[in-house]
């Protein structure tokens, strides 16, 4: 069983899912952007290097999911979701076609998440966050793409998992607090029973 912590760049989803994850004492599993091999160049100029990511980050989710027992408990910092909402935001025309297309073959054969807690917090906010961390690949993000890929996510709210809850955040809330509603939310979704 898979609960995934889903949300915007910079909202706290890793840090969500390892505490969360703690608590639970349950298998951890966060997304492995450091071994991603275009991610820095893509925001460096990510008309040109779309395709490469989007592809790079299906194909490193499925083999982080895919050998994953489908009898354990296990809380990632992402949904497979996740790769079709950045994708339809970043390609069009035949690479978002090729694109769907391997993720549509690739990730009917993955476990999918029971429930899925999306992190909401404002994007004025997430980038400040973004900003601070100073992770070199993300200085070029700006309030718009947050904004997009915000609504994107919005649009495919459904699909995170066979269960979604929007946790709204408050640039206030503490790592503690957050986990506290998340965990709160599991509790509520009774999936652990």
């Amino acid at each position: 069983m898979i609960i995934a912590i889903e949300g915007s760049i910079g909202v706290g989803k890793t840090t969500t899912a390892k505490m969360v994850s703690e608590k639970l004492g349950a298998e951890l599993l966060l997304e492995r952007t450091e071994t991603h091999p275009f991610l820095a160049a893509f925001y460096e100029n990510p008309a040109r290097f779309a395709l490469e990511t989007e592809l790079g980050f299906v194909l490193l989710h499925y083999h982080q999911l895919h050998p994953i027992d489908r009898d354990s408990v296990v809380v990632a910092d992402f949904s497979p979701v996740k790769d079709l909402v950045f994708a339809r935001m970043n390609l069009s025309g035949p690479g978002l076609g090729l694109f769907e297309h391997v993720y549509e073959r690739l990730t009917s054969t993955l476990p999918q998440p029971a429930l899925a807690i999306y992190l909401d917090l404002d994007a004025d906010e997430a980038l400040r966050r973004i900003l601070e961390r100073d992770r070199p690949y993300e200085r070029h993000v700006t309030i718009a793409y947050l904004e997009r890929l915000r609504e994107g996510y919005r649009t495919l709210m459904d699909r995170l998992a066979a269960s979604v809850h929007v946790l709204a955040l408050s640039p206030k809330d503490s790592r503690d607090t957050v986990t506290r509603n998340a965990l709160e939310v599991v509790r509520r979704s009774r999936i652990l029973e």
